[in-house]
């Protein structure tokens, strides 16, 4: 019984977890950039690590499979998320109809592909 009773109450609260603990859209990057505080700008920095070790694992998969990379990073400066940060603000700014509720993660992934495009080989 207390094993039932536990389990429905871990159910009931991880199932009010916000929407925000879950991804980060452009409005909340950009709340945070503009006007956050110091814990708010480190979870940031956490979490745009996160994006840029995903796409880079992504890449990586891709070549692995023989298929063109999303981006091919410069060689210099490394990627680091104050970095993205910028790249992202330069993006948003040339495209500002990209919609509020879309995933930052994506928005890096299309900046950092029209950014740093990969040269296309033709197969035969």
């Amino acid at each position: 019984m207390t094993r039932v009773c536990v389990t429905a109450l871990l159910s009931m609260l991880l199932s009010v977890t916000s929407a925000p603990a879950q991804h980060m859209d452009k409005t909340m990057f950009l709340e945070i950039e503009t006007g956050g505080n110091n814990e708010q700008r480190a979870v940031l920095a956490v979490y745009l690590r996160g994006v840029l070790n995903g796409l880079e694992a992504s890449n990586m998969d891709l070549l692995r499979q023989g298929r063109a990379r999303v981006f091919c990073s410069p060689p210099e400066p490394a990627l680091t998320p104050e970095w993205l940060i910028e790249k992202l603000l330069i993006y948003l700014r040339r495209y500002s109809a990209i919609p509020n509720d879309l995933s930052i993660a994506v928005i890096a992934n299309n900046a950092l592909a029209e950014q740093f495009p990969c040269e296309r080989q033709v197969r035969n």
